[in-house]
């Protein structure tokens, strides 16, 4: 992520969308973000409207993060737009961010470097992403895992048919190939840093020399787990069993966590809270070791998660972000989306 500050301003550029969980703690309401954005002009009264790109400043209101979609909207009132643009200024506006562009956030009251700075911290290493390919007979599964999610993209069966005379295994490895085509289609679009590829011993055996030969031309550093199944069954396995392969790429999906939270609620020791209340009081006696929290939470309640965000950066807890997608992010749902790890119990304190 680019980032440059001044005295009252942030400029940024969003590269990728875990940029977007950093950015979604900076902008606060009563900020001003400039930025280029589409609108609705109408020229002569009754023509038909025409979207038009311009650059505006736009007094924040509150912050609209499309889990679906990857993509962060600021919602506001326009104070700055072209002279031509009649009757926009004092309307209502929503600005989606895009990536590559720069914007230029203004805070009245100045900016918090010492927060920025440690938010920044919090959040490093973002940018390192998975293409989980798993490979069984029957159809190669693909998913992208990143710092802060799992997606999963789509399976591509292995075609039974085959040519005249050509044997099973001959047949599996250029239906394979076919497959790769569309694996390649998803490198060039997501642009990992790394490949997993995974499936059982037998499988990978046979299918390496057709894995490497398609995807080594590409560039980007490839790394072989066997496990127990492929396909997608083996990209689930792979969420519990492929901590860590993640692990040595500074990626967690957080499910040994969630684990854990839920082995401290079965011995009741008090050393788990559970809900946000029960976390900010946690933040607030400095007992949180580390905040857990789902990532459709963190996106649904920003202000609250600021608040909670900036707490355990004064009190040096860690913060893991699960997805909501995963076994561990169901599992974490079930609890209301949020919890802790604390130091020590916080049920005697005041």
């Amino acid at each position: 992520m680019k980032i440059d500050l001044g005295k009252d301003w942030v400029d940024f550029v969003v590269e990728n969308e875990d940029d977007l969980y950093v950015i979604y703690l900076l902008i606060e309401p009563g900020d001003i973000i400039y930025g280029w954005t589409v609108r609705e002009f109408r020229g002569r009264e009754g023509s038909r409207g025409e979207r038009v790109r311009i650059y505006v400043g736009l007094r924040v209101e509150e912050l609209e993060y499309h889990a679906f979609r990857g993509t962060l909207r600021v919602r506001g009132v326009l104070i700055e737009v072209p002279e031509w643009f009649e009757g926009a200024r004092g309307s209502h506006h929503t600005m989606e961010l895009s990536y590559g562009l720069e914007y230029r956030l203004v805070k009245p009251n100045g900016i918090d470097r010492e927060f920025i700075g440690k938010v920044l911290d919090m959040f490093s290493g973002a940018s390192i992403s998975v293409l989980l390919v798993s490979v069984s007979m029957e159809e190669v599964a693909v998913a992208h895992i990143r710092r802060f999610g799992r997606e999963l993209l789509g399976t591509i069966p292995i075609q039974g048919s085959g040519k005249e005379g050509e044997d099973s295994l001959d047949r599996f490895r250029r239906s394979l190939r076919n497959a790769f085509t569309q694996v390649k289609q998803w490198v060039q679009v997501r642009r990992p840093t790394h490949i997993v590829v995974v499936g059982n011993h037998m499988t990978l055996s046979i299918a390496r020399d057709v894995i490497n030969d398609e995807l080594n031309k590409l560039g980007i550093s490839i790394i072989y787990h066997e496990q127990g199944e492929g396909g997608l069954a083996g990209i689930y396995e792979f969420e519990r069993v492929g901590v860590d392969v993640l692990r040595k790429l500074n990626i967690s999906l957080g499910q040994e966590y969630v684990d854990e939270v839920f082995n401290r609620l079965g011995m009741n020791n008090g050393l788990v809270a559970v809900g946000i209340d029960e976390v900010r009081k946690a933040l607030e006696f400095g007992a949180a070791e580390t905040m857990i929290v789902l990532d459709e939470t963190y996106k649904e309640r920003g202000g609250e998660m600021r608040d909670l965000i900036s707490m355990a950066l004064k009190t040096r807890a860690n913060l893991v972000i699960i997805p909501s997608s995963t076994e561990g992010g169901e599992k974490l749902r079930s609890i209301g989306g949020i919890a802790a790890l604390l130091r020590f119990p916080i049920s005697s304190q005041p």
